[in-house]
C-alpha cells in the first residue's frame, strides 16, 4: 500500500480541510515529518490508519470520538478521505464521522466509500457502502489486519516496542493477531469436547454392558452352573462370557436329547393315527355303499319318464326334417299377400297422378300469360342498379366524416386526460420530494446506531457464555462436594482396614518370636511378651481392592478438580471480557432492554431506508413521466387542431354530393332495399314460371311409370300362385311319409336345436349314472362281503394321548432351542460391547494425552499454539538479525530463549540477545534505549519481510515510524539512516516522525506541520 493524497477534515488539530500530496515528494520515499509538540505530526499517521481500519494508530488512540477537531466549526463533518496505490492499482476511501449539530439531538452525517479509480472514472469496489463490508474488502485488497499494519506498516510512538520487551503472554497475544494463531487454541477445546463426547459414549457403552448383564438371569432359567455363580459374584464380563459359552454348550446336548424325545413321540402318534384313519375308512365306506343302493332305487323308478324323452326326440327329429317345406310354403304364401297389396297401392297412385296432370297443366297455361310483366321487373333492376356508384361515393364520404368526427372527439379527450393526468403528477412529485427529505433525516443516524447494535449484541453474548460457565463451575462444585465426601469415606475405610491389616501381620509375627531368638525386625533376643492368640485374619485382597477403589475415587476427585479450574478459568475471562466491555453482570437487564430497543429501531431504520430507496426511484419516475407528459400535451394539442381542420373540408363535399339523389332514397341502405325487393319480385317470377313448367313434366313422367308398374305386379302374382300350388302338394306327402296324423301333430313335435340337444343330454347322463352305480355296487357288494364298521372311540382318545405326549417333547425342544438361542444373542452382544469398550477407552486415553499435550501439559509448559508461534519468532529473529547485526556493528544478534517464566506461566516466547563480545546471551531489556529502538525496528522489519513470504498478495511499499531516534548516538543514528535508505530503494516509501536535526538534515524531504497562533495545525512539502 503507497498512500498518493490524504484530506482530514475537522480532524485533530486540523480546523478545515487539510490535503497532503505525497505526489508533491517528487519521487523521494525517505521523508520526516517535523513540527513542534503537539503540532499534529502523530494525527497524520492517524488519518491513514481510519481511513484504512477506522481506528486511529496505536492501542491508545483507537477511540473515534476523539478525532473530532475542537478548532471544527458546527456544520462541517469530521471525514479522511485516502487516495492510495496498491498491486498497480489505485484506490478512494472516505469516512465522515457523525456528529451532533447545534439544536439536534441526535448525531447526522455518517458517511463511508470505497472506489476503484479507473482511468479517471470511480467504481464501486463493494456492493453496498457499509462500513462492515469496506473494513472486509480493505483488509482482503492489502492483506493485512489491522494489529498487522500496526505492527510492520505504521509504527506507533513506543508501541512497536512491545514484541521485543514484553512477556510471553503478551507476545502470544501480539503474535495470535498477526499471524492469527487462535486456530491451534480452539484446537484445544475441541479436543476437550470431544473428550467429553468419548466419556460419555464410554459411560453409555458400560450401562449397556450392565444391561445386558442384569438381563442375563431374567432371560435363562437358572439352574446349577458356573454362569449363575459369576452373575451372583458380579464377575466381570469375561468370566460371564465363559459362562455364557458353558450355557451354550449345555442347552446344544439338551436340544440333542429333546430332539430324540420328540422324534421318538411323533413315530408312536403316527402309528396309531394310521391305524386309525384305515378303520375310519371302512366305516365311511361301508356307509357310501349302503347310501349307493339306495340312490340306485330311485334312479329305477325314474326310467319310464326318460323312455318317454327318448320317443319326444325321435319326433322332434322327424319333425325339424320336414320343417323347410313347411316354411317354403309359408314364404310364398306371404310374398303372394306382399304383391297384392303392392297391386292396389299401384292402382291408387297412379287414379292420383291422372288427376294431379290435369291440374298441373291448367297452372302451365296461366303462368304462360305473365311474360310482359316479368319483363317488366327485369327493366326495373337495371335502373335502379345504374344509381350505386353515387351512393357508393356519399357513403365513403360520409364515413370520412364520421371517422373525422371520431378523432376530433379522442383528440380533444386524450388533450383533457394529459391536462388532468399533468396536475395529478405534479402533486405526487411535490407530495414525495416532502416525504423524501423527511425520510433521509430519519437515517441519518442509521450507521451509528448499527456500529452500537453489534456492540451490544457483542456484551449480550458474552452475558450468555458467562451464565453458561458459571452454570458449569456451580455443577462442578457440587460434584466437588459430593467426591470429596465420597474420596473421605473410602480413605477413612481404607486406613481403617489397613491399620488393621498391619495389626494383624504384627501380632502373627510375635506369636512366631522364641525366647533368645534374634526378632527379624528390631533383632533383639529379649521378648517382654509373646502373644499367643491374635485377632481373625485380614485379608490382603480385600485391603488392595480397597486401595484400588481409594485411587479410582482419587483420579475422579482430581479430574473433577481440574475441570472446575479450567472453568473457573474461563468464567474469570468472562469477566474480564464483560469489563472490558463496561457491561457489569448486574447490568445485564438494562443491556438487554437496550439491546431489544435498539433492535426494534434498527428494523424501523431498515424499513424506513428501504422504502426511502423506493420513494427516490418512484420520485425519479414520476419527473420523467412529468416531462412526457408536457410533451404529449403539446402534441395532443396540434392534433386536435389538424383533425378539426380536416373535419369542415370533408364534411362540405359530401353536402354537395347528397344534393343530386332521390328525397326518398337519401341513404345507400335504402338504395339496396329498393333493390332487393325489385330483385325478389322479378326472381318470383321467374321461379313461379319454371317451377310449373318442372311440376308439368314431373307428372306426365310419373304417370307413365305408375301404369308400367301395375302391368308388372299383377304378373307377379300369377306366377308365386303357381309355386305356391306345388309346394303345399310336395309337404303333405313328406307328413304322410313321416308317420304324423296331421299338422297339429307335425307342429306339436317341432322343437329347436337346443331343445332337442337338452333332451338328449337328460336322457344320456341318466343312462350313464344307473349304468355307473349299478357296475358301483356289484363290485362293492363283492369287496365287502363280510366287512363290519369298526367302533373309532377307543383309537381316537388313543391318538389324542400320543398327540398331546409329541407337543409336550415339542414345545420342550423349542424352550432348549429359544434358551440356546438367548445364550447365544448375550455372548455376541458382550463381545461386541466388550470390543467396543475397549476401543472407546483407547480412543478416550489417545484424546486425552493429545488434549494434554495441545493446552501445555507438559515439561515445557509450551500449549501447540505457543509452539507455532515459537516457529514464527524464530523466522522474524532470523530475518531481523541481518540487520541488526549491521546497525550494532556485529556486537548483537537475537535468539529465543528457552527458559520457563517464573510462577508456572507458559514458555517458548521469550527473547535472548547474543553478546559477540563476551560470548553470553542475555534479556533483551538490559539493552539500552538506543539498542532497543534498533532492536525493536529490525524485529519490525524481519516481521514484514515473514508476513510478505508467508502471505503472497501482501506487498509491503510503506513504512512509518513514529520517534525513538533521539535514544541513538551519531554512529547508531547514521546506521539507521543507511537502513531506511537501503529499504527505501527497493521501493518502498518510509516516513519518519522525528525531532533530531541530524536525521532531518540527511531526509532529502520533510513533511512540515505548522501550529498557526490560532491553535489549529497547516501543513506543507519541502524539497531540498
Amino acid at each position: 500500500m503507497k498512500p498518493i493524497k490524504l484530506t482530514l477534515r475537522a480532524f485533530g488539530p486540523y480546523k478545515n480541510e487539510e490535503t497532503i500530496d505525497f505526489t508533491e515528494l517528487k519521487g523521494n520515499r525517505l521523508f520526516v515529518i517535523s513540527g513542534s509538540t503537539g503540532a499534529g505530526k502523530t494525527t497524520i499517521f492517524d488519518g491513514i490508519s481510519f481511513a484504512l481500519y477506522g481506528f486511529g494508530s496505536g492501542q491508545d488512540r483507537k477511540d473515534t470520538k476523539s478525532l473530532r477537531s475542537d478548532f471544527a466549526e458546527d456544520g462541517v463533518h469530521t471525514a479522511v478521505e485516502l487516495l492510495f496505490e496498491i498491486h498497480g492499482r489505485t484506490y478512494r476511501v472516505l469516512r465522515q464521522l457523525p456528529h451532533v449539530k447545534e439544536g439536534r439531538k441526535t448525531a447526522t452525517g455518517e458517511k463511508y466509500e470505497f472506489f476503484e479509480v479507473r482511468d479517471g472514472q470511480e467504481v464501486p469496489v463493494v456492493e453496498r457502502q457499509k462500513v462492515t463490508d469496506i473494513n472486509q474488502k480493505i483488509e482482503q485488497i492489502i492483506g493485512l489486519s489491522y494489529d498487522q499494519f500496526n505492527q510492520i506498516v505504521m509504527l506507533p510512538q513506543g508501541e512497536f516496542r512491545k514484541l521485543l520487551t514484553s512477556q510471553s503472554e503478551n507476545k502470544e497475544e501480539i503474535l495470535r493477531k498477526i499471524f492469527k494463531t487462535n486456530r491451534y487454541g480452539e484446537m484445544a477445546q475441541k479436543l476437550e469436547e470431544k473428550k467429553k463426547w468419548a466419556d460419555q459414549e464410554l459411560n453409555k457403552a458400560r450401562i449397556e454392558k450392565n444391561s445386558y448383564i442384569s438381563q442375563i438371569a431374567g432371560a435363562l432359567p437358572e439352574r446349577e452352573s458356573v454362569l449363575f455363580e459369576h452373575l451372583k459374584q458380579e464377575s466381570n464380563i469375561y468370566q460371564i462370557q465363559d459362562g455364557l459359552d458353558d450355557e451354550i454348550h449345555y442347552y446344544q446336548q439338551k436340544i440333542r436329547e429333546d430332539q430324540k424325545r420328540y422324534e421318538d413321540a411323533v413315530e408312536k402318534h403316527n402309528k396309531q393315527y394310521n391305524r386309525f384313519m384305515q378303520d375310519k375308512a371302512l366305516n365311511e365306506r361301508i356307509e357310501n355303499f349302503e347310501k349307493r343302493k339306495v340312490k340306485l332305487q330311485e334312479l329305477q323308478q325314474q326310467t319310464p319318464y326318460h323312455e318317454q324323452i327318448k320317443r319326444d326326440i325321435d319326433a322332434a327329429n322327424k319333425a325339424n326334417k320336414i320343417f323347410p317345406l313347411n316354411q317354403q310354403c309359408h314364404e310364398l304364401h306371404k310374398e303372394k299377400v306382399e304383391k297384392q297389396n303392392r297391386l292396389l297401392e299401384v292402382t291408387q297412385k297412379l287414379e292420383k297422378a291422372k288427376s294431379d296432370l290435369e291440374e298441373t297443366k291448367i297452372a302451365y297455361e296461366a303462368e304462360k300469360e305473365k311474360q310482359p310483366e316479368r319483363e317488366i321487373a327485369t327493366q326495373k333492376v337495371s335502373e335502379l342498379r345504374t344509381k350505386i356508384p353515387l351512393y357508393e361515393q356519399i357513403d365513403s364520404q360520409s364515413k370520412l366524416v364520421e371517422s373525422l368526427q371520431l378523432k376530433v372527439n379522442d383528440a380533444q379527450g386524450t388533450l383533457k386526460k394529459i391536462e388532468q393526468n399533468l396536475i395529478e403528477e405534479k402533486e405526487k412529485v411535490t407530495g414525495l420530494t416532502q416525504t423524501v427529505e423527511k425520510l433521509e433525516e430519519k437515517t441519518e443516524t442509521f450507521n451509528e446506531m448499527l456500529e452500537k447494535q453489534m456492540t451490544l449484541r457483542e456484551v449480550m453474548n458474552a452475558f450468555s457464555n458467562y451464565h453458561q460457565v458459571k452454570q458449569q463451575v456451580d455443577n462442578l462444585l457440587e460434584q466437588s462436594k459430593m467426591i470429596d465426601s465420597e474420596y473421605e469415606k473410602a480413605k477413612s475405610l481404607y486406613e481403617l482396614e489397613e491399620s488393621g491389616w498391619l495389626a494383624n501381620q504384627a501380632a502373627r509375627l510375635a506369636a512366631t518370636l522364641v525366647q533368645g531368638m534374634p526378632c527379624p525386625v528390631c533383632g533383639s533376643t529379649e521378648h517382654q511378651h509373646i502373644t499367643e492368640q491374635h485377632e481373625e485374619t485380614i485379608d490382603e485382597a480385600a485391603v488392595k481392592r480397597l486401595k484400588e477403589s481409594l485411587s479410582l475415587i482419587e483420579q475422579k476427585k482430581y479430574k473433577i478438580e481440574g475441570n472446575l479450574q479450567s472453568a473457573k478459568a474461563q468464567l474469570s475471562q468472562c469477566e474480564e471480557k464483560l469489563a472490558g466491555l463496561q457491561a457489569p453482570i448486574e447490568k445485564e437487564q438494562q443491556f438487554s432492554g437496550q439491546f431489544n430497543e435498539q433492535t426494534v429501531q434498527l428494523q424501523q431504520l431498515k424499513m424506513e431506508a428501504a422504502q426511502l430507496g423506493n420513494y427516490k426511484k418512484q420520485l425519479k419516475d414520476f419527473k420523467i413521466r412529468l416531462e412526457q407528459l408536457e410533451s404529449d400535451q403539446k402534441q395532443a394539442e396540434q392534433t386536435y387542431y389538424q383533425s378539426n381542420q380536416q373535419l369542415l373540408k370533408e364534411n362540405t363535399v359530401l353536402t354537395e354530393l347528397q344534393k343530386g339523389i332521390p328525397s326518398e332514397l337519401q341513404h345507400i341502405s335504402q338504395l339496396y332495399t329498393a333493390i332487393e325487393e325489385a330483385e325478389k319480385y322479378k326472381l318470383t317470377l321467374i321461379n313461379r314460371w319454371e317451377q310449373i313448367q318442372n311440376a308439368k313434366h314431373e307428372v306426365e313422367k310419373y304417370v307413365a311409370a305408375a301404369e308400367e308398374a301395375a302391368k308388372q305386379t299383377a304378373g307377379a302374382i300369377e306366377q308365386i300362385e303357381e309355386k305356391l300350388n306345388v309346394a303345399k302338394e310336395k309337404f303333405k306327402r313328406s307328413l304322410a311319409e313321416e308317420g304324423f296324423e296331421n299338422y297339429k301333430h307335425f307342429e306339436a313335435s317341432l322343437k329347436s336345436e337346443q331343445e332337442i340337444q337338452r333332451m338328449q343330454n337328460k336322457y344320456m347322463e341318466f343312462s350313464k349314472e344307473l349304468h355307473l352305480l349299478t357296475s358301483q355296487i356289484q363290485q362293492e357288494s363283492e369287496e365287502l362281503d363280510g366287512k363290519q364298521k369298526v367302533d373309532l372311540s377307543v383309537a381316537e382318545q388313543a391318538v389324542a394321548n400320543l398327540k398331546l405326549e409329541y407337543e409336550h417333547a415339542f414345545q420342550t425342544l423349542n424352550k432348549s432351542k429359544e434358551c440356546e438361542r438367548q445364550a447365544i444373542d448375550f455372548s455376541e452382544k458382550l463381545d461386541q460391547v466388550a470390543d467396543k469398550i475397549f476401543k472407546l477407552e483407547e480412543q478416550s486415553n489417545q484424546i486425552i494425552d493429545l488434549y494434554n499435550l495441545l493446552r501445555g501439559q507438559n515439561s515445557k509448559k509450551i500449549s501447540f499454539e505457543r509452539y507455532v508461534q515459537m516457529g514464527y519468532l524464530e523466522q522474524i529473529t532470523e530475518a531481523a538479525n541481518i540487520r541488526l547485526k549491521n546497525l550494532s556493528n556485529g556486537q548483537y544478534s537475537l535468539q529465543c530463549s528457552d527458559r520457563q517464566e517464573s510462577h508456572g506461566r507458559q514458555s517458548g516466547l521469550s527473547l535472548d540477545v547474543y553478546d559477540m563480545y563476551t560470548g553470553q546471551s542475555r534479556d533483551v531489556k538490559s539493552l539500552s534505549g538506543g539498542e532497543k529502538f534498533n532492536a525493536s525496528l529490525c524485529l519490525a522489519l524481519g516481521m514484514a519481510d515473514v508476513i510478505q513470504s508467508f502471505q503472497g498478495n501482501v506487498k509491503i511499499d510503506t513504512m512509518f515510524i513514529d520517534e525513538g531516534f533521539g535514544s541513538l548516538d551519531e554512529e547508531s543514528l547514521m546506521k539507521a539512516i543507511d537502513t531506511l535508505i537501503d529499504l527505501q530503494r527497493t521501493g518502498r516509501m518510509i516516513g519518519v516522525i522525528s525531532h533530531v536535526a541530524e536525521l532531518k538534515a540527511a531526509m532529502p524531504a520533510i513533511l512540515q506541520v505548522e501550529k498557526m497562533k490560532e491553535g489549529y495545525s497547516r501543513t506543507s512539502i519541502v524539497l531540498k
